[in-house]
């Protein structure tokens, strides 16, 4: 499982969830990010959320969460290096909001059919890999309904 994760993860073909529309080449947007992390990282953790929720029920996939790099207080709940696709709904979204708060895993959400890798780290770090063509509108329309937008890496 984490071969075809990391070989996915290699892909040069990735988009990713980003809170501004446009490229940023300014050093002093450093200042902006630092204060969005501050004040809206839990708005933004919400927000993932609620597209990867409406995904995993869409496609079949397998959800993993990577053993942790740090200890958190409520790491005891969490199962790692397991398929927790079977999980609740409230597992699975207290999994991601915690590893976006808190930088302390990634959820790894491994999708068979098609095959793609949603990617989700600490901070603002969302990807996705291989992501097929006909998907791209849909993940486009979930993105953008939370006030988001979906970039390509080129």
């Amino acid at each position: 499982m984490y071969e075809l994760i990391d070989l996915l993860q290699a892909s040069k073909n990735y988009y990713f969830v980003d809170y501004v529309p446009y490229t940023i080449n300014n050093p002093n947007f450093l200042e902006l990010e630092e204060y969005f992390e501050y004040q809206y990282l839990s708005e933004f953790a919400e927000k993932i959320v609620r597209i990867t929720l409406k995904v995993i029920y869409l496609y079949p996939c397998q959800i993993y969460l990577t053993a942790p790099d740090k200890i958190i207080s409520d790491q005891e709940e969490f199962s790692f290096d397991v398929d927790i696709r079977n999980s609740t709904p409230e597992k699975i979204a207290n999994a991601i909001r915690q590893v976006i708060l808190t930088d302390f895993s990634s959820v790894q959400i491994l999708f068979s059919n098609p095959e793609f890798l949603v990617s989700i780290g600490g901070g603002f770090s969302v990807t996705i890999y291989n992501l097929p063509k006909d998907m791209i509108i849909l993940f486009e329309q979930l993105v953008n309904h939370e006030g988001l937008f979906l970039k390509n890496n080129v």
